[in-house]
């Protein structure tokens, strides 16, 4: 009941920060304009009396940084503010009523449906970089009726954003302590993690190619059962790499393609350099930013060996902040 409790509560954040960016026009009577410019500026002392007990204060947008998911994944440019990240995972689009996503690799997974992500209390250190500490949050079956609420693997991050040459650039580290049942069954506790994104604008042509790398590394607190392929086969670190092409319609509106091409390191062996390669998928989505900080990205994901209806999913990412 407290989880379930937990996870309403962020939905209900959700659509705060949803409704901070709506905009209300009132026909007033005549007369009434010195009461209203009265109202405001009480309820901006008052704001600003708030942030002043908070020592809030925002920072310069980094002008290196032009895009729009980017800019939503770095976070609000307050001193203090939450960070949220959920995605809903859908099933098939050929099998709606079908309550899991495609597992081709098997292994230790939640491959059912679910709306889940992560929320983050986030100090910004300077327009570039930021800390933050959070907790994942999911909903298992979310459409056909929730089976499981989870807040879980508690995580602390670093961010920062660059620009190298003419590359965009956004580097993040973290570091999680695992108390997901699945993963500490088979004796993992906790991971470190780096994740870098490039972004290489081609010209003003709108067009822009780039690449998100990701390497994850797993503790654990015993060696795997030799008796056991699950335990054998999960990864003792993963590498991957998601090239993308971009089409920016415009600063809010975009499309883009990308490949996901993911390794392992199986547990199951005493080498570090052996990698196994996962099956590798697909992405073709677009993304739209409401705000800077409000990102909002539809996609479908699918594997291209055997691309048909029955594998490929719906999906969509967001990424908004509040404060």
């Amino acid at each position: 009941m407290t989880k379930a409790f937990v996870f309403s509560a962020l939905l209900g954040l959700s659509l705060t920060a949803n409704a901070q960016t709506s905009t209300t026009t009132l026909s007033l009577p005549a007369g009434s304009e010195t009461s209203a410019s009265s109202s405001a500026d009480a309820t901006q002392t008052s704001t600003l009396k708030v942030g002043e007990a908070l020592g809030q204060k925002k920072f310069e947008d980094d002008k290196e940084i032009t895009d729009s998911k980017m800019k939503a994944d770095s976070g609000s440019l307050s001193r203090y503010s939450l960070k949220f990240s959920l995605s809903y995972y859908g099933p098939p689009v050929g099998d709606l009523s079908n309550e899991m996503q495609p597992k081709p690799d098997g292994g230790v997974s939640t491959n059912q449906t679910s709306l889940g992500g992560s929320i983050s209390a986030r100090l910004r250190i300077d327009s570039k970089s930021s800390v933050g500490v959070g907790t994942g949050v999911s909903a298992l079956t979310p459409v056909q009726g929730a089976k499981r609420y989870d807040v879980k693997n508690p995580f602390l991050s670093y961010d920062r954003n660059a620009r190298v040459w003419d590359m965009q650039m956004r580097n993040s580290y973290g570091v999680t302590a695992v108390t997901n049942p699945d993963y500490r069954a088979i004796g993992e506790f906790a991971g470190v993690n780096y994740s870098n994104s490039l972004l290489y604008n081609l010209g003003t042509s709108g067009a822009a190619v780039g690449v998100d790398t990701n390497l994850d590394y797993y503790l654990y607190d015993r060696a795997a059962n030799p008796k056991k392929k699950l335990e054998t086969g999960t990864g003792r670190y993963s590498l991957g790499f998601f090239p993308q092409v971009k089409y920016n319609f415009s600063d809010k509106f975009s499309a883009y393609t990308s490949l996901a091409i993911n390794f392992i390191n199986p547990r199951g062996t005493e080498d570090h350099s052996v990698l196994w390669n996962r099956t590798l998928s697909s992405r073709v989505g677009m993304g739209y930013a409401f705000t800077r900080d409000i990102y909002l990205a539809p996609y479908l994901n699918f594997y291209p060996k055997t691309a048909e209806w029955e594998s490929t999913t719906f999906n969509i990412s967001t990424t908004f902040s509040i404060l």
